[in-house]
C-alpha cells in the first residue's frame, strides 16, 4: 500500500445511463410569464389560432401553504392559462400576488419565455443531480393534481432559461387539468 488514497467512484449520472439518464430527453411544457393572461390568450387566439385555454387559479386552496420560494415557505397567487401545442404544453403565468420567481422574471425582463418543463418519475434523483452540479431549487409546490410535485432550478446563466421539473401522477401525461379534479384528457375548456 503506497498510502495514495483510492479515487472515488464517480456517480452515474445523465451520460452514462444513471438513474435519471432520459430525465431531460423529452420536454413536455413551454412557460410564458405575461402581465395579463386575457389580453395574451386573446392575441395568441386571434392572431395565431392558439388555443382553446384551460384557465385555472394557482395554487388551489386545498394546496395553499405547500410552496416555497428559495427554500423559504412561501404565499402567492397567479392565473395561469394552458394550451396544448401537439406534444407540447404551452402555460401562460400571470403573478398576482406574492413574490415568486414570476414577478421576479417579470420586473428584470418584461414578459417572455420563462422555463422549459421536463417531467420526471423521481423527483428527488433528479433534484439531488442537479444540486451536486451546484443547481439550487428558486421555487417549489404542490402542483394542481393531488400527488404532484413541480421544480423550478436556477438555470438562467447556464442555459439561458428555467428549467422545471414536475413528478406528474401516475397514468397521466402530466398536462395541467382546469381544475383538480378533473381529468387531463377532459374536453372542458374555456378560451
Amino acid at each position: 500500500m503506497t498510502g495514495t488514497p483510492e479515487a472515488p467512484e464517480p456517480r452515474k449520472g445523465l451520460s452514462d445511463g444513471g438513474p435519471i439518464a432520459s430525465a431531460f430527453n423529452t420536454a413536455v411544457q413551454v412557460g410564458v410569464v405575461v402581465k395579463d393572461l386575457d389580453e395574451s390568450m386573446r392575441e395568441l387566439t386571434e392572431v395565431f389560432g392558439i388555443g382553446p385555454f384551460r384557465v385555472i387559479q394557482c395554487p388551489p386552496a386545498e394546496r395553499e401553504g405547500q410552496q416555497f420560494y428559495y427554500g423559504a415557505p412561501a404565499r402567492f397567487r397567479t392565473r395561469q392559462a394552458f394550451a396544448d401545442l401537439g406534444a407540447i404544453e404551452l402555460e401562460l403565468i400571470e403573478p398576482l400576488e406574492g413574490r415568486t420567481i414570476w414577478s421576479d422574471f417579470l420586473a428584470q425582463h418584461g414578459p417572455g419565455i420563462h422555463h422549459i418543463r421536463f417531467n420526471v418519475p423521481n423527483l428527488e434523483a433528479v433534484v439531488e443531480h442537479l444540486a451536486d452540479r451546484g443547481i439550487g431549487v428558486t421555487q417549489e409546490g404542490a402542483g394542481i393534481r393531488d400527488g404532484t410535485y413541480w421544480a423550478n432550478f436556477d438555470t438562467d446563466d447556464r442555459v439561458g432559461f428555467t428549467i422545471e421539473i414536475m413528478k406528474p401522477v401516475p397514468g397521466t401525461d402530466g398536462r395541467t387539468p382546469r381544475s383538480p379534479d378533473e381529468e387531463a384528457d377532459s374536453s372542458e375548456e374555456t378560451q
